[in-house]
This record gives structure tokens, C-alpha cells and sequence, in this order.
């Protein structure tokens, strides 16, 4: 289900839920980039105006137990769209911590997108899945993954790796590429 808006409120708690998510004891991605869970979920927060303002984040139902924010081939994020996230990133950042999140980014080589685009396979982008705090625990996590996965029949790809994205991938029988 496409969400078309959203309160403060909403978007805080998808915030609050990724930003104190218990990672486990090697905070790897995007969370290590962070200070605290507060500026976590800041810049998911900016994140999500960000793929709201675009039409890309969806949830599982009315009561939003879970969300996903995807991108399909040919979609493309908007300057206003942009403008959001970096309003994120600057207020879960300082200078010195933009400066590092660019360089850690920059080291990573080309991004996702561009090696796809270089090499012409469609996919479905994933940029972000949350499932609030009240409904962890309760098997919405798949549904979520469901999402997207059900539309096309395209590959879908990922940010992160490790243990938690593998379990998508035993749970949902289909084609896994993690990126680091």
C-alpha cells in the first residue's frame, strides 16, 4: 500500500524504531555512521520525508505496522525529494561527521545504481524497511519484504549484508545481492 501522506508523529516513530533497532554488538552500515540512536533516527526521518515526498515508501496496512521504501526502474528522486534528506542529514550531523559520511560513501567505488545502469539490469531498489516497535516480533518483517517483492519479478537488491539480510533471502526464496 503506496502511504500518500504522513503525520510528524508517524514519521518520528519509524525514525525512533530504526534509530534504537538493537543491531547487535557489531554496529555495522549506516547505523555506525552515527553518533547516537537519536541522530539515527533523525536522518531516517529526513530519509523518509525524502521517498514520501517521491511516492516511494509503502506499508504494510492502515495501522503502518511496517514500512519499505523502494524505487523501480525509471523512478528518480526529485530535487525537493533530495532537498529533504540532505535537511536530515544536516540535523543528525555535524560538519566533521557529513565530512566522513562523504568519504566513507566516496571509498565505496560507484554506487548500486550506477554499476546496474552500466551493466542494463532492471532491479528493485530497497533503500530503507522498518517495522515499528509495537509490531516487531510479529512476522511483519516478511510482509514488509512482500511489498516489493510481489509487483515484479525483477531482482532485488539491498543495502547491507550480513546475517539479517540473508534471513530475507532463506524467507522469501528469491534471488539475494548483498552490497556492503
Amino acid at each position: 500500500m503506496l502511504v500518500k501522506e504522513m503525520d510528524e508523529a508517524s514519521i518520528q516513530a519509524i525514525g525512533h524504531a530504526f534509530g534504537y533497532y538493537d543491531y547487535g554488538p557489531e554496529k555495522k552500515g549506516l547505523i555506525a555512521c552515527f553518533r547516537s540512536p537519536d541522530t539515527a533516527a533523525e536522518y531516517i526521518c529526513g530519509f523518509v520525508r525524502c521517498v514520501l515526498a517521491d511516492g516511494f515508501l509503502h506499508t504494510t496496512s492502515e495501522r503502518g505496522e511496517g514500512y519499505i521504501a523502494y524505487k523501480l526502474p525509471g523512478q528518480k528522486v526529485s530535487f525537493h525529494a533530495a532537498r529533504l534528506l540532505l535537511q536530515g542529514i544536516r540535523r543528525s550531523m555535524n560538519l566533521r561527521e557529513i565530512i566522513r559520511f562523504a568519504k566513507a560513501i566516496s571509498q565505496g567505488g560507484p554506487s548500486l545504481e550506477d554499476v546496474l545502469k552500466k551493466e542494463k539490469k532492471p532491479c528493485i531498489y530497497v533503500g530503507m524497511v522498518c517495522v515499528r516497535e509495537a509490531y516487531q516480533g510479529q512476522g511483519y518483517m516478511r510482509k514488509v519484504m512482500l511489498l516489493c517483492m510481489e509487483r515484479t519479478a525483477l531482482p532485488v537488491w539491498m543495502l547491507g549484508g550480513g546475517a539479517l539480510c540473508a534471513v530475507f533471502a532463506v524467507l522469501l526464496f528469491r534471488e539475494y545481492h548483498p552490497v556492503e
